[in-house]
């Protein structure tokens, strides 16, 4: 299989993007539902509801990588999986390897996706770092 481009992935991302989003806005309404309202700053409330937003993606990812084949919701749409070099399914270490570093990519201006483009082998950082692959796949006839 070819490996997925650029664009097919940011596209895939910013589609997952939503999901998590939607993810911590339903547990922070939960939260406020049950607390009667604003959780106050310094409340375990508020602690707990900063730590589900910043879980939040990294379960997302590490769930579907290793529960759904290597695709997310997002990969589904734009027909990509992700896999290790060997072509195998991830595990839990690589699944967290791989999130971490996509999120040092991300705070340093993108940087890491960039490198998609230049790369003759269309990997990210966090791809090289964590021996992964986004591949294209077939579409059904």
């Amino acid at each position: 299989m070819e490996p997925a481009g650029f664009f097919r992935r940011i596209f895939s991302l910013m589609y997952d993007t939503l999901f998590v989003m939607a993810i911590i806005i339903s547990l922070s309404l939960l939260l406020n539902v049950m607390n009667g309202g604003y959780l106050e700053p310094g409340t375990v409330l508020s602690k707990l509801q900063l730590t589900m937003s910043i879980l939040s993606g990294p379960l997302f990812y590490c769930y579907f990588w290793m529960k759904n084949e290597g695709q997310t919701l997002g990969m589904q749409a734009w027909k990509i999986k992700l896999v290790t070099c060997e072509g195998k399914s991830l595990d839990f270490k690589t699944s967290v390897t791989r999130c971490l570093l996509s999120s040092i990519s991300f705070l340093l201006i993108g940087l890491g996706y960039f490198w998609i483009i230049v790369d003759p082998k269309k990997r990210s950082w966090s791809g090289i770092y964590s021996n992964t692959k986004i591949l294209k796949i077939k579409k059904l006839a």
